[in-house]
């Protein structure tokens, strides 16, 4: 089974405040990589931790893997965007949501089951998450 990691996973292993730290580190510790993400989640990250430094290290160790080409799913992913507009879908969510399309047997890895609850992958899918307790 792939793992998908969304920004939010992400953000809080790194942050030892983060309510969901314990949960994420566990996960990202216990669970082979690499973990794959788009380039926006790893901007997303890098913005709310202040530093891209460690997506970089990530990335350069094997963690990480960009498993996405934006320009490529461009379409898919403004349809995505445009269908979610009135939960105000950002380009992270949309390309996570395009990445649970492409990669049939991925989990998506998230703290942000408000919005990963809603979103749909195929149109009528729900988007096998996993979410902390």
């Amino acid at each position: 089974m792939k793992r998908i990691a969304d920004a939010g996973l992400l953000i809080a292993a790194l942050d030892k405040r983060d309510s969901h730290h314990a949960w994420a580190r566990g996960h990202l510790e216990q669970e082979a990589p690499p973990w794959l993400v788009c380039e926006p989640v790893l901007t997303e990250v890098s913005v709310s931790v202040g530093t891209p430094e460690p997506v970089l290290e990530m990335l350069r160790v094997g963690d990480l893997e960009v498993a996405f080409d934006l320009e490529e799913n461009a379409p898919a992913v403004l349809a995505l965007v445009r269908k979610y507009r009135d939960q105000g879908m950002d380009l992270a969510d949309a390309c996570v949501v395009r990445m649970s399309e492409l990669f049939d047997d991925a989990s998506v890895y998230t703290v942000d089951k408000t919005d990963f609850s809603v979103y749909r992958r195929h149109s009528r899918q729900p988007i096998r998450c996993i979410f902390p307790d």
